[in-house]
């Protein structure tokens, strides 16, 4: 029980910082040199709070099955597992690149997000789903191979929906014209 609430927390963990990353990325804007700290932790928070909705109907799946079959948590447990084998290395690869992102001067972070962080960003739907086929592989169970595919689908809706929605309030803001509140120092 204990080893398959470890697995649940860490996937909850990357899953978590990959919905706040895609706020951020949706937040950033086309340069480095503006900064909006604010706003990003906005948009990083309504990130995580997406993907919480999101990821609901494969947590209730998950508990109902478990709580009916008791056994097949085991099975949860080994397909997160090979998920977690998948999402830690890009996970960690991820916050190395962030790291730098966040620590180097602007135009060391411009190369930073040019060769690291872009093309991580593209390959991210492919570690997603590659972390999916990994579960489905691993079980061979329909059930676990469901779950994998609905968090999948959850982690991958909330960038293009956290990105709809902030665009959809920078275009209200524009309209509006400037506000005192939309100055910044």
């Amino acid at each position: 029980m204990s080893s398959a609430l470890l697995v649940l927390a860490a996937l909850l963990a990357i899953a978590g910082l990959d919905g706040a990353f895609a706020g951020f990325r949706a937040s950033c804007g086309r340069t480095g040199l503006i900064r909006h700290r604010t706003e990003d932790r906005r948009a990083a928070r309504s990130g995580l709070v997406l993907l919480a909705v999101l990821l609901v109907p494969a947590g209730v799946l998950v508990a109902v099955d478990v709580l009916l079959h008791p056994s097949r948590l085991e099975t949860y447990r080994l397909a997160g597992y090979a998920m977690l084998e998948v999402y830690l290395p890009y996970g960690l690869l991820v916050l190395l690149a962030l790291a730098g992102y966040l620590t180097l001067s602007w135009r060391r972070r411009f190369l930073a997000s040019a060769l690291l962080l872009g093309p991580l960003t593209l390959l991210r739907p492919l570690v997603a789903a590659a972390g999916a086929a990994a579960a489905c592989w691993t079980t061979h169970d329909v059930a676990a191979g469901l779950v994998a595919l609905v968090a999948m689908g959850a982690v991958l809706l909330v960038e293009p929906l956290v990105g709809r929605t902030y665009a959809r309030q920078q275009a209200s803001r524009l309209q509006r014209g400037p506000q005192l509140s939309d100055k910044r120092p």
